[in-house]
């Protein structure tokens, strides 16, 4: 399968690096159990993990359901994330190199649909979601877990420049009122919504990707120099005059096809 076409931005090697480790740091989140939880495996069941990196979630799922498929547009990342899971002792994921807007896999094919911390690297959510829909069974769950956007367009603005900076695959986060605008044009229902706050550490957040000193530096002016509504929002701590922790949020979305739930 040739690498995505739609979608360079997660294949450009300049960010390779920026993929793999924030891809670890993700590894520690606690948002991996309760996805679990939402979509209520069963072991004849099987899963689809959409981008999935180094592929932590389909890790999670492996021992829960009957086989998990997980593809990245990626070649070098898969190939990490297939080592992982070797090591791990999974045999029940098959790993594929794929173009998140025309997916190899047939329609009406999985049970469980996830798309973890993948979706706000797209310039076109709604193109996959139309993948996404096309190869869920119409009673089968979509689990969604993404940072989410600000209620207001200057903290729209600030969050997508901080990510940005730090991390240039980044494209923009959706806020709650967007992800119901996309799923139900696409006959999705959403039945359970969580949002939550995640917190950073601004020296771990900021080295996390080995970032120079100038782009510390310019991570940290942008924090200190923020909007009193900014730091509110996002609960920007600081002592001595420099940025200590700040805070982004985080939703997860359980969505089933109208089909599922109005039958």
């Amino acid at each position: 399968m040739s690498q995505a076409k739609n979608e360079i931005i997660w294949t450009d090697p300049s960010v390779r690096s920026a993929r793999l480790a924030i891809g670890r740091e993700h590894s520690r989140e606690a948002d991996l159990e309760r996805l679990i939880e939402l979509a209520e495996p069963n072991k004849s069941e099987r899963a689809l993990d959409y981008v999935t990196g180094l592929g932590y979630v389909a890790r999670a799922f492996a021992s829960h359901v009957k086989d998990v498929d997980a593809f990245d547009p990626d070649k070098d990342v898969l190939k990490e994330s297939s080592e992982l899971a070797a090591q791990e002792g999974i045999d029940n994921i098959h790993f594929e190199v794929a173009d998140p807007m025309g997916i190899p896999y047939k329609n009406n094919t999985y049970d469980i649909v996830t798309a973890r911390l993948a979706l706000r690297h797209t310039r076109n959510p709604g193109g996959c979601l139309d993948e996404i829909s096309r190869v869920l069974k119409k009673s089968g769950r979509l689990l969604i877990a993404d940072s989410l956007a600000p209620p207001h367009t200057e903290l729209v603005s600030f969050l997508g420049d901080l990510m940005r900076q730090r991390d240039s695959s980044h494209v923009g986060s959706c806020s709650l009122a967007e992800w119901e605008t996309l799923l139900e044009s696409r006959d999705f229902l959403i039945d359970q919504v969580e949002i939550y706050p995640k917190e950073h550490d601004f020296e771990e957040w900021a080295g996390e990707l080995g970032a120079d000193s100038d782009s510390v530096r310019m991570l940290a002016m942008m924090l200190q120099n923020a909007s009193t509504r900014a730091k509110r929002h996002f609960r920007i701590f600081e002592s001595a005059g420099k940025p200590v922790s700040f805070i982004t949020w985080m939703i997860l979305i359980r969505a089933r096809p109208v089909s599922a739930v109005m039958s």
